[in-house]
């Protein structure tokens, strides 16, 4: 379903995360980025059968950006943005007491109810988008979007325990180049 990296030479810290998201989101996969171009990502994400790919951007060793890519079929293999989630911070699930790792999850649903802002409800359109095929009532696992200062993505399990790694977002830009993607 998704495919998940880093930019190049990528922190402790970034690859942490990464291995939180993977241990959360179904159908995830992640690949170390090397020296892979934007287009060796898109011809191993399509060799996978995946339709879309994360890549995590860094800024001063923390994740700051993550662009979320569509990948395009045939005969042009090729990663088209469609948004940037720009992150105050995150907390990974080593982190937090309360939270702990899953596995296996088969089923997503996403909870917006909390939404106020623009951002949060173009956030649970694009993560809709992506796991569509998956999307269940009493799913497996539960995406809560909360508005205070910022938009709080959590993942809970079936229990309503936090599992993976809380994310705080400032934004979320939509299409093309974002001033963000300059400055990482």
């Amino acid at each position: 379903m998704i495919l998940i990296t880093t930019s190049h030479r990528s922190s402790p810290r970034v690859r942490s995360f990464i291995k939180d998201l993977v241990s959360v989101l179904p159908g995830a996969i992640k690949i170390p980025r090397g020296h892979r171009t934007m287009r060796d990502i898109a011809l191993k994400a399509y060799k996978s059968g995946l339709k879309y790919a994360l890549i995590i951007k860094e800024l001063h060793g923390n994740p700051k950006v993550i662009s979320l890519y569509r990948v395009s079929p045939e005969p042009d293999i090729e990663l088209v943005k469609i948004a940037d989630i720009v992150l105050k911070g995150v907390i990974l699930s080593r982190e937090n007491p309360e939270s702990s790792r899953t596995y296996g999850a088969s089923s997503l649903e996403v909870d917006y109810s909390n939404c106020i802002s623009t951002d949060c409800y173009i956030l649970a359109d694009v993560l809709t988008m992506i796991f569509q095929p998956i999307i269940r009532k009493n799913a497996d696992l539960k995406v809560v979007l909360e508005e205070e200062r910022y938009i709080y993505v959590k993942f809970k399990n079936v229990h309503g325990k936090t599992v993976g790694p809380v994310l705080r977002v400032m934004r979320v830009i939509k299409g093309g180049e974002s001033e963000a993607e300059t400055s990482v």
